[in-house]
C-alpha cells in the first residue's frame, strides 16, 4: 500500500471515527497521545500534499485534510461546532458567535474554530476580530491554507493587495499542485508587481 493510500485509509477511518483519535473519555484537552496522533497523521497528509504527484491527488488530500480538521479530536467538541455550524448556516450569529467563543476557550489549539470564529465575526462586521482569530488560527497550525485565504480575502476587500498576495503565496507553498490558487496567485501578482515585459 502506498504512503498516500495509507495516510488516506487512516485519516479518513479516524475522521469517519468522529476524530475522537482513541480518546478513553472527554477531556478539554485530549491526552498528550492523541494530539501526537493527530499531529502525526496532520505531518504526513501536509507531506503528501506538498509532494502530491498532480492536482488530482492533491485535492483529495486537501479535501482529506479538511475533513480531519473538521474534528476537534472531542466529542463535546465536534457537538459544539455542530451547532455553531447551523447557528451560521441559519445567520444566528449571535448565537454561533457564543458557541464559538466557548470551542476556542476549550480547544485553543483546533484552527477550525478559530477560523469559524473568524467567519462569524466577519458576519458580524468585525473584520478586525476575524483578523485576529485568522491569526491565531495560523499559530495553532501554521500550514492552515484555509485560514491563510480567508485572511488574503479580507486583506483584499481593504485594498492591501500585498499583503493578500503574500498569504496566498504561503498557502500556495502548503499545497502547490492547486492549480486554480496559482492562478489566483499569479492575477495578483501581476496587480500588485505588474506584468513582466
Amino acid at each position: 500500500m502506498s504512503r498516500f493510500h495509507l495516510a488516506f485509509s487512516l485519516a479518513a477511518t479516524l475522521a469517519m471515527a468522529g476524530g475522537a483519535f482513541g480518546a478513553p473519555k472527554e477531556t478539554a484537552t485530549p491526552p498528550a497521545t492523541d494530539a501526537q496522533t493527530r499531529a502525526k497523521i496532520f505531518n504526513d497528509l501536509f507531506a503528501q500534499l506538498r509532494d502530491a504527484p498532480d492536482a488530482f491527488a492533491a485535492g483529495r488530500l486537501r479535501a482529506l485534510i479538511e475533513r480531519v480538521w473538521a474534528h476537534s479530536g472531542s466529542p463535546t467538541g465536534d457537538l459544539l461546532m455542530s451547532r455553531a455550524e447551523s447557528a451560521l448556516k441559519d445567520q444566528n450569529n449571535a448565537q454561533a458567535s457564543a458557541l464559538l467563543d466557548r470551542i476556542v476557550g476549550l480547544y485553543p489549539d483546533w484552527s477550525q474554530g478559530w477560523r469559524r470564529r473568524a467567519q462569524s465575526a466577519v458576519a458580524l462586521g468585525d473584520e478586525e476580530g476575524a483578523m485576529l482569530d485568522l491569526s491565531r488560527a495560523l499559530q495553532a497550525e501554521p500550514r492552515d491554507f484555509l485560514a491563510m485565504l480567508q485572511l488574503a480575502e479580507i486583506f483584499r476587500g481593504q485594498h492591501k493587495d500585498g499583503p493578500a498576495l503574500d498569504l496566498m503565496r504561503r498557502a500556495l507553498a502548503v499545497d502547490p499542485k492547486n492549480d486554480a490558487l496559482r492562478e489566483d496567485v499569479e492575477k495578483l501578482r501581476i496587480q500588485v508587481d505588474g506584468r513582466d515585459i
